[in-house]
């Protein structure tokens, strides 16, 4: 993506290449933020509940249905 964006227009670049950095910038913060609940190190009680909240989630759109 990086190389379409510098290939074009300079007003399209520079907005698409912001983008681009903002993009980045948040795929290595959910990196980072993974691999800090899935460390061994990391609060099982909040592994736990981020868990037990999808679960809930799914149990009651199966009680909708």
């Amino acid at each position: 993506m990086d190389l379409e964006a510098r290939s074009l227009q300079p007003s399209v670049k520079a907005m698409l290449l912001a983008k681009l950095r903002e993009y980045k910038s948040d795929l290595n913060n959910l990196k980072k933020e993974f691999k800090r609940l899935t460390s061994p190190s990391a609060d099982q009680a909040a592994r736990d509940d981020l868990l037990e909240t999808g679960r809930a989630d799914a149990h009651l759109v199966y009680l909708e249905l």
